[in-house]
């Protein structure tokens, strides 16, 4: 990829690839939307870069940590809204976990798609147009299924739930606890999670987001997302994030603690 012509081609080739799943939601092609090579070498073919993170782990062994991830969030205009991408690299700077949310102004999610190159598994879910109904395809290390959901609850994904608390911070700043239902594409089928603002403090708001059935929340902590009112961008999250750690040799839920670096402002 070291010529114009070569990186040209790929960004050529991203593109047509994303028309085509916008056209053909059942087709093979729709499952394989976000082709990581692709996007490694031209990343700025998704979108404008908005901020960068620094993924830490919680716990960890020594005085000073070093980053297991890096990712950015890039964002584009599209006819109906924005569409969010969120790229994560390891230490290698390798695509590891690619993510990417279509929503309207309003951070309601239309469509959502996942590549994780960890698990070896990629999918896409359409969100109906009253919000009520979500359609999943997936493939699982080549094994391609579907599934169709009815929520109540608005979805969110990971690129759209920091724009959807956004989008509900005046309800939540007075002290309503908002309820959603958050997509994980491995299982086809969401999540409750309820969001409250949890404190505000020197411009700095901190909201909490925890697992909506007591079945789950003791396997789930607590996340936390915290906003800076007069820069108007996220600083802090901590909890769990889509890439795995290795530990031992084998891959493990990762709470994690990712520090931001807003690059344009105010987050979009």
């Amino acid at each position: 990829m070291n010529t114009f012509f070569a990186v040209t081609t790929v960004a050529l080739s991203y593109l047509c690839l994303l028309l085509v799943a916008n056209e053909a939601f059942a087709t093979e092609d729709d499952a394989r939307e976000l082709q990581m090579d692709t996007l490694q070498a031209v990343s700025g073919t998704v979108g404008d870069l908005v901020y960068q993170g620094e993924t830490f782990a919680q716990k960890y062994s020594g005085a000073t940590p070093a980053p297991l991830f890096r990712y950015e969030r890039r964002v584009r205009t599209t006819p109906t809204g924005l569409e969010a991408t969120h790229l994560t690299r390891d230490t290698a700077k390798q695509m590891v976990v690619t993510e990417s949310a279509q929503f309207n102004t309003h951070y309601r999610l239309q469509r959502f798609a996942v590549d994780n190159r960890q698990l070896d598994y990629r999918g896409s879910v359409k969100v109906s147009s009253d919000g009520r109904r979500l359609n999943y395809r997936l493939n699982d290390r080549g094994t391609v299924s579907t599934a169709e959901e009815s929520i109540s609850l608005p979805a969110v994904s990971g690129p759209s739930l920091f724009g959807f608390i956004l989008a509900h911070e005046q309800e939540l700043a007075a002290g309503k606890t908002i309820q959603v239902r958050f997509i994980v594409m491995k299982e086809k089928q969401t999540y409750g999670l309820d969001i409250r603002q949890e404190s505000a403090t020197d411009g700095q708001v901190v909201y909490a987001i925890t697992a909506s059935s007591w079945l789950v929340r003791p396997l789930l902590s607590t996340m936390r997302a915290t906003f800076d009112r007069t820069h108007k961008n996220w600083v802090r999250y901590e909890g769990r994030v889509p890439p795995m750690q290795t530990i031992a040799g084998k891959l493990a839920d990762l709470d994690a603690r990712v520090e931001y670096t807003a690059v344009a402002a105010p987050y979009r």
